[in-house]
This record gives C-alpha cells, structure tokens and sequence, in this order.
C-alpha cells in the first residue's frame, strides 16, 4: 500500500496550487501555507484524497485553534479531481 502524504494546496486565479513538498503529517503540511485560505490536502498513489474526520480536526486546531465542527469544509479533493466543483462536506 502506498503511503499517505499532504500537501499544502491554495487557490490562485481560478488554478489550485500546492507546494511540491510530500509531507508526512498534518503539522508540516499547515507549517507550509503560505496564502490566506490555504488548505490541506492528503495525497495517495497520486490522487488527492479528502481529509479523514481526524485529520480534519488537527488541521483545524492547528491552524484556528479550534476543532473542525463549526462550519463544512469545501473538499478540495473533488476540486483537484475536478468533479463536482465547489461541493461541501460536513465537517
């Protein structure tokens, strides 16, 4: 089985963009956001992969200081996939 790695994803012009680095934790990946309303995508045998629930969570903590379930979060996976634009996911 492939291993599991995030990227820090943002948006530009209407392109999402991400670093090129295969970060191995939620941590390092949020360290790496370098727009506003950056994000972090999970990465598997190169197709990007929504955040699990826990992952979610410690994004949120660490990058709001709060946990994940105030509002959805817009899955980006289905953005980089590019299917079905624009649908939210609960939190």
């Amino acid at each position: 089985m492939s291993k599991r790695h995030y990227i820090a994803v943002y948006t530009d012009s209407g392109f999402l963009c991400g670093c090129e680095h295969q970060h191995s934790n939620i941590a390092t990946a949020t360290a790496c956001i370098s727009q506003p309303g950056g994000y972090v995508v999970a990465v598997q045998r190169g197709k990007s992969l929504p955040l699990t629930e826990a992952e979610e969570a410690e994004f949120q903590q660490l990058m709001y200081g709060r946990p994940a379930s105030v509002q959805p979060a817009l899955d980006l996976a289905v953005v980089v996939n590019g299917k079905g634009a624009g649908k939210l996911m609960s939190a």
